[in-house]
């Protein structure tokens, strides 16, 4: 981890490695898998609403959870009110929080109706009012993750919104090079990331488009950044992370996954950890992306999609592994000496 060129707070770091935080998916449990493979990555909450935070709604305890394995967490927020987000800010501070993540990226249309995530990106003055007052309220490392814009990749407007939110003290940023409007389509502009780390004296993070550790090592090169986020592909193979760990620092990876007791480990602490009305849908999310790995993942996944609880998805999977005992036990391999991509194994 790099030391922030710019910090504020107790933390002032720019994380090399990091968990993108994800609805619905990144609960304590799933960031304990994640945190199997990997000592350093950087791990994050769900997103976290700041109306719900600062009118302290129940329904945001359980994802507000933490255990000493998480650490370094960073908690991240959504909204677009600049007193609600400096209450929630100052309700994290309270509860420990050494690191808040701002949300100006998610582009999911029932987040873009509230004029939140991605869509604060066409709102220059109220997004500098949301940081200012965040920044105010909060010590810790403050940090945001955005796009390249709302509904267009402007590289101008992009790299002064940028140096506004240095100029408000925020700590680094991570970018997604889509604009909003764009959801996943279309491939990022990874040459995005690369003008605002020249552009800018905080840490620069670059997220999208990372589907294997050669992925990333290759984009850390092109750009020059100072992190990698992962965020749907680290949900289908939570081990991407130490295969970037051991390709950044030794040219290859070789790592050995059993694929049913991972599952297993997942869903079993979804059911010990999580509120029964979370269970469903934190289990199916999980579910979406892991049941990829396998030859047969739209059938194991429709099964699993029919159930209620996490031991009956664990019988699904039991099955399925009993069925098709050679894709329980993965090896992934990769790399080379030099850490240029050149073909994965997985077997």
């Amino acid at each position: 981890m790099k030391k922030s060129a710019q910090g504020h707070g107790t933390s002032n770091i720019a994380p090399t490695l990091i968990m993108a935080p994800m609805a619905e998916i990144t609960t304590a449990p799933f960031r304990q898998c994640v945190r199997n493979f990997s000592s350093d990555v950087i791990l994050h909450t769900e997103m976290l609403s700041a109306a719900a935070l600062s009118t302290g709604a129940v329904h945001n305890e359980p994802l507000l959870q933490k255990t000493e394995r998480d650490e370094p967490l960073v908690y991240q927020l959504l909204g677009s009110d600049p007193g609600q987000m400096s209450q929630a800010c100052i309700i994290l501070a309270a509860l420990g929080a050494a690191a808040v993540d701002l949300n100006m990226g998610c582009s999911a249309p029932d987040i873009l109706k509230k004029c939140q995530g991605s869509k604060l990106l066409a709102d220059f003055d109220s997004a500098r009012q949301i940081v200012k007052s965040c920044r105010a309220a909060f010590k810790g490392s403050l940090s945001v993750k955005m796009r390249s814009g709302y509904d267009s990749s402007d590289p101008v407007y992009l790299a002064n919104f940028a140096l506004m939110l240095q100029d408000e003290g925020v700590d680094y940023i991570t970018l997604h090079p889509r604009h909003g409007r764009l959801g996943f389509r279309r491939t990022a502009d990874w040459q995005l990331v690369a003008m605002l780390k020249n552009r800018l004296r905080i840490p620069v993070n670059g997220n999208g488009d990372i589907v294997c550790a050669e992925d990333a090592v290759s984009r850390l090169k092109l750009t020059g950044c100072d992190g990698i986020m992962i965020g749907r592909r680290a949900v289908q193979e939570p081990w991407i992370f130490r295969c970037c760990r051991d390709l950044l620092d030794t040219g290859s990876y070789s790592v050995h996954v059993n694929m049913c007791e991972l599952f297993n480990k997942v869903l079993a602490g979804i059911g010990l950890l999580l509120p029964p009305e979370l269970h469903k849908s934190r289990m199916h999310r999980f579910s979406y992306y892991f049941t990829k790995n396998f030859c047969f993942s739209h059938e194991l996944f429709t099964k699993i999609r029919n159930v209620d609880k996490p031991e009956h998805a664990s019988d699904i999977m039991n099955d399925y592994a009993e069925r098709n005992p050679h894709e329980n036990i993965r090896v992934f391999k990769g790399g080379s000496a030099d850490g240029i991509h050149e073909g994965l194994d997985r077997t």
